[in-house]
């Protein structure tokens, strides 16, 4: 938690590394506030923003395109929006794991027509774990 004064109020501010998670006027409204968060589910923060269907979850690094997630594989994610960057870009501890050279990679969802408004380039080594199903 980071406070600034702004007026007659202190703002509260809650981040994780430099994404700002969560903001409000008055310590006991954090406080409640920080009680209930807890990482949703990407599938369901998903579901819950009709403006993106139909959804393509991209993982990204700034200006590169490390890959995508296929939505069957949604409910596997967790997600924290940032409020800070453009509207569902979601930081997600799953993410960081599986592209660990990319320690700044997000998710970003966004409409399928969309994503070639995104000006993203591929990325010139985006290569994440090798993944083998086991018996």
């Amino acid at each position: 938690m980071e406070t600034y004064p702004y007026g007659q109020w202190t703002v509260h501010v809650a981040k994780i590394g430099d994404h700002r998670i969560g903001q409000t006027m008055s310590r006991g409204d954090y406080d409640a506030w920080l009680a209930h968060q807890r990482p949703a589910c990407l599938a369901r923060l998903i579901a819950e923003r009709p403006a993106v269907h139909p959804p393509v979850a991209l993982v990204v690094a700034g200006e590169y395109r490390l890959g995508r997630i296929p939505a069957e594989l949604w409910c596997g994610y967790d997600a924290t929006p940032l409020l800070d960057l453009p509207d569902l870009t979601i930081l997600s501890a799953k993410v960081r794991a599986v592209f660990p050279d990319w320690p700044k990679a997000l998710i970003r969802v966004v409409r399928r027509d969309a994503v070639k408004d995104l000006g993203l380039r591929p990325a010139p080594d985006a290569r994440g774990p090798r993944l083998r199903a086991v018996a």
